[in-house]
């Protein structure tokens, strides 16, 4: 039968009673591997939240960049859509004797 580890003897992982932990400081030193393996995973975290933060930054920028880019087409859209909604209320001016008889097509100047 092998032994995993000597208590006794001259092994080389031979360990002495007096260095043996007491059953309470054991728990002592338990707690305090806990304590710092929860700072260490405590710190992972919040450098992970920070570069998730991050990312989400420079997402949203992008995104803000694409609603402007949006906003500004929906802009030039309206703009033509008026440009040929009063052209087009001209042509028919033009076409038919007597003038326009919508007031917003002429913003009420022929009306």
């Amino acid at each position: 039968m092998s032994n995993l580890g000597a208590t006794t003897g001259k092994e080389p992982d031979h360990i002495e009673d007096e260095d043996l932990l007491s059953l309470e400081e054991m728990r002592g030193t338990m707690q305090d591997i806990k304590a710092a393996a929860l700072t260490n995973s405590e710190k992972a975290t919040v450098r992970g939240v920070l570069n998730e933060m991050e990312v989400l930054k420079d997402m949203m920028a992008k995104q803000d960049e694409q609603n402007n880019r949006l906003v500004n087409l929906y802009s030039t859209l309206r703009g033509e859509f008026d440009a040929f909604k009063v052209n087009y209320a001209a042509s028919l001016n033009l076409k038919v004797a007597g003038g326009s008889t919508t007031p917003e097509d002429w913003n009420g100047a022929n009306s």
